[in-house]
């Protein structure tokens, strides 16, 4: 099984999903993460701007080989994804359409960062007109699935989350090392990251007290196009691997 994880940023993977990735990856699966942008206007203090995006491709390249999931950059900027909508869906369709993924895990709507909610608007539609004539290529294709996963780590954002995908201590913890591996972010929130850690493993104790397992990760899935029984296979082999 292939999963794409279309996100704005890098640490969006991780903190959305990493112990679910980590379980998929174990299991055989092929995980692939696109980043639309490199956080370009996450810098601070005397740190000019193009260091502050080497630094998170850096960060984002040792997640990727810790969680050992396949990293692609898109050249959109940080906060303005949504300037050209017509070149961000097609950009999404090449993505779609180059990986071929079997589901696809993204933004959710209510989140508090702009590109976050452009791209969950995005992707929805793109996926469907990838599996059209449009767009060129010879290539269509269309992920039998869609995810919105949740991104907050205040935890004051309505999620009315459908889908809970179970995850182990062991997953858990290797979300919470993956994290760790995004150093910036103890420059980029108000509380340090030792506490930021603490609430992934509060959320995912929410999450997981939800479906009556000690841990777990919260999803919505998306309704634009119904799901066929194929659908409905590859979403029970996500959400839990036996």
């Amino acid at each position: 099984m292939k999963i794409l994880l279309l996100l704005s940023h890098p640490d969006d993977e991780v903190i959305m999903c990493g112990a679910t990735i980590d379980k998929l990856v174990s299991a055989g699966n092929q995980v692939f993460v696109t980043f639309y942008t490199r956080n370009d206007q996450a810098y601070f203090g005397e740190e000019k701007q193009e260091v502050r995006r080497k630094r998170a491709e850096i960060e984002a390249k040792k997640c990727s080989r810790y969680l050992k999931y396949s990293l692609n950059f898109l050249n959109f900027q940080d906060m303005q994804v949504e300037a050209d909508k017509g070149l961000l869906i097609q950009e999404t369709i090449n993505e779609i359409r180059r990986v071929k993924p079997d589901i696809i895990i993204t933004h959710n709507q209510n989140d508090k960062h702009i590109d976050h909610r452009t791209i969950s608007r995005i992707v929805p539609e793109a996926n469907f007109q990838s599996g059209c004539n449009l767009c060129g290529g010879n290539t269509i294709w269309t992920a039998q699935a869609v995810l919105h996963g949740e991104i907050d780590l205040e935890m004051t954002s309505l999620f009315d989350f459908n889908i809970v995908s179970e995850i182990s201590k062991k997953n858990l913890q290797k979300k919470i090392k993956a994290f760790l591996l995004y150093a910036s972010v103890n420059n980029e929130h108000k509380t340090g990251q030792r506490w930021l850690t603490e609430k992934l493993e509060i959320c995912a104790k929410l999450r997981g007290k939800a479906i009556g397992t000690e841990y777990g990760e919260a999803f919505i899935l998306d309704n634009y196009k119904p799901l066929d029984s194929n659908a409905l296979q590859l979403m029970a082999k996500l959400l839990k691997l036996i």
